[in-house]
């Protein structure tokens, strides 16, 4: 498994399904840290031995669940992982408790950024390696001349893909501390969403084009994301998935339209969906469009409460299309 996945071979749903799994099983420990509270040590080291203390209690009280343990997978790691220890700690830290002054300033620093980060770190440089493979191959047919159009444009695409990919990476590595982030979990959960919704497309059977619309959907794909690598590079430090203030930009293609970025990732995004079976993969693309839009509403926001200036920007600058939306 493990070399699998140093070679970009494990699927990438497979990968968010792993990263649900323990999002949802330190969800304790994280409701408690972002609320500051006192407890929250004590929070962290139960929610670690939750699952260690379920599955020994499992073994004296359900031995026959375990003697099956082929045919009850998924119950099991239910029982273990989310059963009655785990929701008693959702209750507990859903009690108030007192504010822990120490935690509250850790949030406000740059190690808390990275951290908080490094699930899309890591997502973004696993993007990067999955390319890898086919960009080689590519650019090893360009080598030997026996490349076709398709293939010289696929290796533009895909090359401009990895870029963006890597981009990303540095910038939330590098990128300035927040000033302000949005309150409550709706907003985040908006931002996850539409950033992982478009996996699902890569789910769907891959549909046999003639090569007019290999080429369009490929080339889509490639200008979007060199188009989003440049108005990434412009945003540079400011640079956030989470509706957040950060510096605020408004020239560059930021004086043309409030979000560039999405509106050029709508490009990839539409180059994407041609590729696979239809209408689920345009039915999946709107999905994550609409996700879009909704975050440029809490993105605002956040912009207008951090930067009363903003207010101007915005009643001059359109949405996504200069002079249209």
């Amino acid at each position: 498994m493990l070399d699998s996945l140093l070679n970009g071979q494990v699927k990438s749903v497979t990968l968010l399904l792993w990263g649900l799994m323990a999002l949802l099983y330190f969800l304790p420990a994280i409701l408690s840290f972002l609320q500051t509270q006192r407890r929250f040590w004590v929070v962290l080291l139960l929610n670690v031995l939750v699952s260690p203390v379920q599955s020994t209690v499992l073994h004296f009280l359900a031995p026959s669940l375990l003697a099956n343990a082929s045919g009850n997978v998924v119950l099991l790691g239910l029982l273990a992982n989310l059963g009655p220890c785990w929701l008693a700690l959702i209750v507990w830290t859903l009690m108030p408790d007192a504010r822990n002054d120490k935690i509250a300033a850790m949030q406000q620093g740059k190690l808390y950024d990275v951290v908080a980060a490094l699930p899309l770190i890591l997502w973004f440089a696993y993007g990067a390696l999955q390319l890898r493979p086919t960009v080689a191959m590519d650019y090893g047919h360009i080598a030997d001349g026996s490349a076709t159009l398709y293939i010289w444009v696929r290796a533009f695409s895909l090359t401009c893909a990895m870029l963006f990919d890597l981009l990303l990476v540095w910038l939330l590595v590098v990128r300035d501390k927040p000033v302000l982030r949005a309150k409550g979990l709706l907003p985040r959960a908006c931002a996850i969403i539409g950033t992982f919704l478009g996996v699902g497309i890569l789910q769907l059977p891959l549909v046999e084009l003639n090569i007019g619309m290999q080429l369009v959907a490929a080339l889509m794909v490639g200008i979007g994301s060199l188009a989003s690598a440049w108005v990434v590079w412009r945003l540079g430090k400011s640079f956030s998935i989470m509706p957040e203030a950060r510096v605020l930009v408004t020239s560059g293609a930021y004086s043309k339209v409030r979000h560039p970025l999405y509106s050029v990732e709508i490009i990839t995004i539409i180059g994407t969906a041609l590729q696979f079976a239809q209408p689920w993969a345009f039915l999946i693309g709107a999905g994550v469009v609409a996700m879009l839009v909704i975050r440029t509403i809490y993105e605002e926001r956040v912009l207008v409460e951090a930067y009363p200036e903003y207010v101007a920007y915005r009643a001059r600058t359109k949405r996504f299309i200069p002079g249209l939306i």
